[in-house]
């Protein structure tokens, strides 16, 4: 359902508006988690903060089987097609004298693979993604290894809601100085700016307000990557085959993110004091795991770095 309504409307809208397009539809995706997460706290947690055997679970499942299928069907109904503006404006950029030829229109495969901007894009991505997914997906464990359980309806909402603001933000941003700035240079601020403050975790993990600005810049952060990543992909390589390419690297920043989530489980589980206990408390426990990130952040800084640097000595070029 993402990749066919991304495309659909990709196709339908002129490049030079595309990072606008992009910015909205997936900042609509984010806003669905974040409703989602202030409904299950509101209706389904039942008051039950500590004890998730008195939650309702089924009927927050049930809930959400009915709205994936009434939005399916909506999909089904309204999604078109309009061939007449599909992706002749990659055509106009190759014509143009002050683009620098990294533009390769329609390619995939081998070819795709072998081109160094693509394996920029595909590292810088799937590193950058890998280490949000970890933070997103232990925003729990992190309030409860800290003793801030009774906050997580507010993290797990206010995290969705930061992705929401930087993909409309990077996707207006993008569109607006696409003449003077690369794409790039856009998400290479927010990932440096999340670099930094991973660094600041490292050291004070514990603090309220530092869990509360991490899940905001991670969720930053990963607002940019999500918009601007697929936006350059296709304006790199062409909308005939951005479904496989854009796959492709959603695939590769799936195993990433499996790999990494592997890793910080064993890092988690070997920091529990005592072995019949199932869960850790104290900044033992994550200070590996946010090294990790910050290692992981400033690598995929350093290829957008390495991007930009192309970008801009290849227009000066020409």
């Amino acid at each position: 359902m993402y990749m066919a309504s991304l495309t659909t409307n990709m196709n339908n809208f002129h490049l030079k508006n595309r990072g606008k397009v992009v910015g909205i539809l997936d900042a609509s995706f984010s806003a669905g988690p974040a409703l989602m997460s202030f409904l299950y706290g509101l209706l389904f947690a039942e008051g039950h903060t500590n004890d998730q055997q008195n939650q309702n679970l089924k009927g927050f499942y049930m809930t959400c089987a009915i709205l994936y299928i009434v939005v399916g069907c909506l999909g089904m109904l309204f999604l078109r097609t309009f061939p007449e503006v599909l992706d002749t404006e990659i055509k106009e950029l190759l014509a143009n004298e002050e683009h620098d030829g990294e533009f390769v229109p329609d390619t995939t495969g081998w070819k795709l693979f072998k081109n160094f901007n693509f394996q920029f894009i595909l590292w810088s991505c799937t590193f950058a993604s890998s280490l949000q997914l970890m933070v997103q997906s232990n925003i729990g464990t992190y309030l409860k290894s800290f003793k801030l359980v009774k906050y997580t309806t507010l993290f797990t909402t206010i995290n969705p809601i930061a992705q929401v603001v930087s993909k409309f933000v990077a996707g207006f941003l993008s569109d607006m100085l696409l003449n003077r700035l690369p794409r790039v240079g856009v998400l290479m601020a927010f990932t440096i700016l999340q670099s930094v403050f991973l660094i600041f975790c490292i050291f004070f993990p514990g603090h309220f307000a530092t869990l509360l600005f991490l899940v905001i810049i991670i969720g930053m952060g990963n607002g940019a990557l999500w918009c601007i990543t697929p936006t350059m992909t296709s304006e790199y390589y062409g909308m005939k085959y951005f479904g496989r390419n854009w796959g492709f690297i959603m695939f590769i920043s799936g195993l990433g993110g499996l790999a990494v989530q592997e890793v910080y489980g064993w890092i988690y589980e070997m920091a529990i004091p005592y072995k019949d206990d199932k869960d850790c408390y104290g900044t033992q426990c994550f200070t590996w795991s946010f090294i990790m990130a910050t290692v992981l952040s400033f690598c995929s800084s350093l290829f957008y770095i390495g991007l930009f640097q192309n970008k801009i000595k290849n227009t000066a070029a020409n």
